[in-house]
């Protein structure tokens, strides 16, 4: 008998498309393995308009949302629960799960510390960030190593970049939605003029929530295109707002500069920059100067050995067999 997984992933509107499109490639990957995935989440624009979904999906209220879930989790007899996302839920609830194995995957809520098996692919949690785990009763994974991407990443190449490689395009990404407008605030911070033989393409997000501000009359060498991570992939350099795409573009050797659109990911952004050396750090968006993100594109465009380390460093950092570890890990509960 197949072993029933449920999988919470919200996605869509203010919550980012990389939960649904990482844990999508995972539930394939657990579907070869023989595994009965369901997916449950939120209510959302983009599950409406999703096409050719491989799973039953299964769609909670806003109010009740995870009472519904762990309802359903029991009288479906799930064997595990599988949760990716910042989502919160009542110690009272986990303990509702008893005999169900429950998986957080990136759950940075305050709740971490009640799931059977932490997973966290990032490094710059301290110690502090582990005080309430109890280790007999949670299994944690910590690392780089444990990084799970859009499936579309393997049509994409490689990055082997060489001293006389040519930087004819940069690519600027932000988050999905871009709840701060990230996208037009790296916009007007560009001096285009300084750069006319580079084009800059901006990226935008299916659910991105300015459209209206996206400007008509551009310069020349501006365009603002629809998100689409192959061709994002064909750029020579990418502005980076920092969150899973930053990782994923890493992982192919993209050259990045990257930013915070808040504090926790500033952060995050500033501590990969210092621990690897294998991307640049602008800073918090709100504090970035057009002299500090035009003196660091001119930088990258100077100094070609810099952009070839960049870019060796990336990919060692990030192997893309992060499926093959997590379903390892999942095969020994």
């Amino acid at each position: 008998m197949k072993k029933k997984l449920l999988f919470r992933v919200d996605a869509g509107d203010r919550v980012g498309l990389g939960h649904y499109y990482r844990s999508y490639n995972l539930a394939l990957a657990l579907k070869r393995e023989g595994y009965l995935v369901v997916f449950i989440h939120k209510l959302s624009s983009f599950w409406a308009h999703l096409k050719l979904l491989e799973f039953d999906h299964i769609t909670l209220s806003d109010s009740d949302s995870n009472n519904e879930m762990i309802l359903y989790c029991k009288q479906e007899n799930f064997w595990g629960l599988y949760v990716d996302g910042i989502i919160d839920f009542q110690e009272k609830d986990i303990n509702l799960l008893k005999g169900i194995q429950v998986i957080f995957y990136q759950n940075l809520s305050n709740s971490r510390h009640f799931a059977d098996v932490f997973i966290l692919p990032s490094i710059h949690q301290n110690a502090s960030f582990f005080k309430n785990f109890d280790k007999k009763r949670t299994q944690i994974y910590q690392g780089l190593e444990y990084f799970t991407f859009n499936a579309k990443l393997n049509q994409c190449n490689s990055k082997e970049l060489t001293i006389d490689h040519e930087i004819n395009n940069i690519g600027i990404i932000c988050s999905g939605s871009d709840p701060k407008n990230v996208m037009i605030s790296i916009y007007d911070l560009i001096d285009f003029e300084r750069w006319p033989n580079i084009f800059f393409n901006f990226y935008v997000g299916v659910n991105y929530l300015f459209e209206a501000t996206i400007p008509q009359d551009s310069p020349i060498n501006v365009k603002f295109v629809s998100y689409d991570l192959i061709k994002i992939a064909s750029n020579d350099l990418l502005i980076s707002s920092f969150g899973l795409s930053t990782y994923e573009f890493m992982s192919l050797g993209m050259p990045i500069i990257s930013l915070g659109h808040q504090k926790t990911n500033t952060f995050a952004s500033e501590y990969l920059a210092k621990k690897t050396d294998a991307l640049i750090h602008l800073g918090f968006i709100d504090d970035i100067s057009s002299e500090a993100i035009n003196h660091s594109i001119k930088t990258l465009l100077d100094d070609k050995k810099l952009i070839i380390n960049f870019s060796k460093k990336a990919k060692k950092l990030l192997d893309n067999k992060g499926i093959e570890r997590i379903i390892e890990i999942i095969n020994k509960l």
